[in-house]
């Protein structure tokens, strides 16, 4: 499945209605595990991120070319060369990354749904609690 797919999926189980005390308390707990679940999609998307991060920075950012434009005491053209290439793996990078943060975003706007939806629940409870 698409982790959007399942991102969506588990954040449809994050509703909260207001009937007796007994429901609510039971939303809240199936609220609460589907938070334990965002946030353990949460880590995998941060495992790729790491990934992605290591395979740019284990790849060389000093070019065949501008090493040999050094040798030749072309100093000013290979540190263009460098920097070039430097931008443009930072390009790549942020490339590869940009779909998973974004669903770190959405996965992160969830959770705080789901401590909001917990919070009035709590506020409910409180105020319909039988001595």
């Amino acid at each position: 499945m698409n982790t959007l797919e399942e991102i969506q999926e588990i954040a449809l189980n994050m509703s909260l209605t207001f009937d007796e005390p007994q429901s609510v308390k039971l939303q809240v707990k199936r609220i609460t595990f589907a938070q334990k679940q965002l946030r353990a999609l949460k880590k995998e998307l941060n495992a790729t991120l790491r990934d992605i991060n290591r395979q740019a920075s284990q790849s060389r950012a000093d070019s065949i070319f501008s090493g040999g434009l050094d040798i030749f005491g072309e100093r000013k053209w290979a540190g263009k060369v460098r920097i070039a290439t430097r931008r443009a793996m930072a390009r790549e990078r942020q490339a590869a990354q940009k779909p998973y943060l974004e669903l770190k975003e959405a996965i992160d706007n969830f959770i705080l749904e789901g401590d909001r939806l917990k919070l009035m629940a709590e506020e409910y409870l409180l105020c319909n609690q039988k001595y």
